[in-house]
């Protein structure tokens, strides 16, 4: 029990320093590719999507692609979805295979929708009804340089379908990770994600207009993670993650000479931090429960984002089918989503 208390005082000592620390902050919405870091499957969406730096769930290279690497008897397959409010969709699916002797790979994929989207003319009048479309397919390849030393790395297709009369956007992103367990029940890792990734939205189509086409970029993230396993049955994990985001700004000047005003487009460079916190117990062999708690940005109103779910692992030998759901709130607090998923090893 002591080494247990020493566990939990250090983290909470490294969420205090993590956000007592001073820094540019600015608000985590707004940023191109938001739907692709709200998680992946109900598994890491229960434990506050602190996955960093855990494997004993399966594969999920969507955390850090170095999980790509971890052994497995069979074809993971996981097919999830999610029930959210205001007309939107989210679907995730994800397959692993085994590359003998010491390799990984897993191909996954997130799609978002929102439907039923009220279009206005600049008069106010209905135009009809407008729906988005926006998917992310990740390739992850990992190896497993030695038992304690894994490495990863990903790639990403990102596509957006916006409006019928903007063509649809796609871009390359990258990321990579590390996995390092240095002690008995320890572990480490590392990731970089959405390197490159961005959307170019053309809507001179659309407005009729001449301009070029505008870039979004989606926010650089950097997270560390550790998990600690105290026995076959309980596990716990931290995260801390840095988001780097850069936007754009039009704002009207005055000419030096006085004959007008000019538009002029400023980049600004902000950071976000986050902690995340979550843990599982195999309360039975058949049950497995998860909780997890989310600390957004200082300052943010909505400051903590709890969650929390359950798997049912079916008694059946063929497929060791399992059904996973989650619960937990989205970072606008404006609504809860309900995530469900099934796991079968092929």
């Amino acid at each position: 029990m002591r080494i247990q208390k020493y566990i939990i005082t250090a983290a909470i000592s490294l969420c205090s320093l993590f956000f007592w620390v001073p820094d540019l902050l600015a608000q985590s919405g707004g940023f191109a590719g938001s739907f692709s870091r709200m998680g992946f499957s109900p598994r890491g969406m229960a434990m506050g999507n602190t996955m960093t730096a855990v494997h004993h769930e399966g594969s999920y290279g969507y955390y850090n692609p170095a999980l790509a690497a971890v052994s497995a008897d069979g074809i993971q397959f996981d097919l999830g979805t999610a029930a959210l409010q205001f007309d939107r969709q989210l679907h995730m699916l994800t397959s692993h295979f085994q590359l003998p002797p010491s390799a990984g790979f897993s191909v996954s994929l997130i799609n978002a929708r929102v439907s039923d989207i009220d279009g206005r003319s600049s008069s106010g009048y209905h135009t009809g009804m407008l729906n988005t479309s926006e998917y992310q397919v990740i390739g992850n390849f990992g190896l497993r340089f030695s038992e304690r030393f894994w490495g990863g790395i990903g790639i990403k297709y990102n596509l957006a379908n916006l409006h019928d009369e903007i063509p649809n956007s796609s871009s390359i992103g990258l990321d990579a990770g590390l996995y390092i367990k240095p002690l008995s029940g320890w572990a480490f890792a590392f990731a970089v994600k959405d390197l490159l990734s961005s959307y170019s939205v053309d809507s001179s189509g659309l407005y009729g207009t001449d301009t070029a086409p505008r870039n979004y970029d989606f926010p650089t993230r950097l997270i560390a993670g550790t998990s600690y396993q105290f026995s076959e049955l309980w596990l716990i994990s931290f995260d801390f993650e840095t988001r780097l985001q850069r936007s754009e700004i039009n704002r009207l000047v005055s000419d030096q000479n006085g004959a007008g005003e000019r538009m002029v487009r400023k980049v600004i460079s902000s950071s976000t931090r986050f902690a995340r916190m979550g843990t599982r117990y195999l309360i039975h062999e058949r049950i497995t429960l998860r909780g997890g708690l989310q600390l957004n940005q200082p300052g943010d109103e909505n400051q903590l984002q709890p969650s929390a779910g359950f798997s049912l692992h079916l008694p059946y030998d063929r497929f060791s089918p399992s059904i996973d759901y989650a619960i937990m709130r989205e970072p606008s607090q404006l609504s809860t989503m309900h995530v469900f998923a099934i796991r079968l090893n092929i």
